[in-house]
């Protein structure tokens, strides 16, 4: 009788006070689904039934994501984060739709150092501040071209160890310091060499400039082997400055940023590879729901290793869009782009001109974006 009492009260001070260390938690759990319809001229349907297009024009789910977090135990963190996105494959006859699923991001962190983040497994490196969004909370529908190109589709995304330092200073400061494998999808870094990896660092200041405005600055660098068993480095560098009034926050807001991002890319008995692209962005709330969005970004090629795809010249894209929220828990976007310089589409035409309306909603507990 004493025990089960003792047992008993001790339940009544886990459900006051939180579970005691040896006690299982229940994961938060969330899930985000975004649908897009797509109208571009460099995606038209085609009489050929073998010409894939892993962007087709039309209604289509975009993507979707799953994410699983809790603590591990008072010094640790588990997030697991799946994608599951459409997949179009030859298969003799035609182009068929499959469905994948893969980790987006897969890691453990851990605070047991003091002033330090400590985080191990498959996760977004920190180069600049795109390439750390998910798909869903990125302010354009089409990733910055110098992300999309010189880092690919999915970004700067592999197996490794990251920590991220907080600087002794009157304003936030932070360095983080990562080391990934090498052998992940980015092909400017896979190399075949054992052991050889890439490192990476981003210093991050944040600075309150009064009661409504805050300014962000970072630079980044990495260096590794590439595929090609010489190096590549990146640098990038982005600023960020947001405003949001004490009084009237919630119907009037304005972000404005904008980040750089450089490759150099070696190979034996060529020049080297140069790429570089910036983008700026403005986003204006103009109500408690609205908001307006424009972008321009650009993408400088030099000595291409592959100039079909990447043609030796400067690409630049006008972006617009208007954004409708009933909430933080879904939104709704139009969007108009225009590029010219670039790959051509079938008819020769270098400008592409695209429409899209995407729809985005989440479910669950999910964690809140990074600032």
């Amino acid at each position: 009788m004493h025990f089960r009492m003792n047992f008993f009260v001790l339940f009544l001070s886990a459900l006051a006070y939180g579970a005691p260390a040896f006690c299982l938690t229940t994961p938060n759990i969330s899930a985000n689904a975004l649908f897009l319809y797509r109208n571009s001229n460099f995606h038209k349907e085609d009489a050929d039934p073998m010409n894939l297009d892993e962007k087709p024009n039309g209604l289509n789910v975009r993507e979707m994501e799953l994410q699983l977090s809790s603590d591990v135990d008072p010094y640790t963190r588990l997030n697991l984060l799946f994608s599951i996105s459409p997949v179009y494959e030859a298969n003799g006859t035609g182009v068929e739709e499959t469905w994948a699923l893969e980790p987006e991001e897969a890691y453990a962190e851990s605070n047991v150092v003091p002033g330090v983040l400590l985080k191990i497994g498959k996760l977004k490196a920190f180069m600049g501040k795109h390439n750390l969004l998910h798909t869903h909370a990125a302010p354009f529908i089409e990733s910055p071209l110098a992300n999309t190109s010189l880092l690919g589709e999915e970004g700067l995304n592999d197996a490794g160890l990251s920590a991220g330092l907080l600087l002794p200073a009157s304003w936030f400061s932070e360095l983080t310091l990562q080391y990934l494998r090498g052998k992940g999808e980015n092909e400017e870094f896979r190399s075949p060499t054992p052991g050889e990896g890439v490192g990476l660092a981003h210093w991050k200041n944040l600075f309150d400039l009064s009661d409504d405005l805050t300014m962000e600055i970072g630079i980044s660098y990495a260096q590794g082997g590439n595929s090609y068993r010489e190096t590549t480095s990146l640098s990038g560098a982005d600023w960020t400055l947001k405003w949001r009034p004490s009084e009237g926050g919630r119907y009037r807001s304005l972000v404005w940023a904008a980040e750089y991002l450089g490759r150099h890319q070696s190979q034996a008995g060529v020049p080297q590879e140069k790429g570089s692209g910036v983008t700026t962005w403005i986003q204006y709330q103009f109500a408690e729901r609205w908001a307006s969005l424009y972008r321009y970004d650009t993408l400088s090629m030099k000595d291409s290793f592959d100039p079909v795809n990447l043609p030796n010249e400067t690409w630049r894209r006008h972006s617009l869009a208007v954004v409708f929220s009933p909430s933080e828990f879904s939104s709704f976007k139009l969007e108009a782009d225009q590029r010219t310089g670039g790959p051509k589409n079938a008819n020769g035409d270098g400008t592409e001109r695209s429409l899209f309306l995407q729809a985005n909603f989440t479910i669950g507990a999910h964690a809140a974006h990074a600032y």
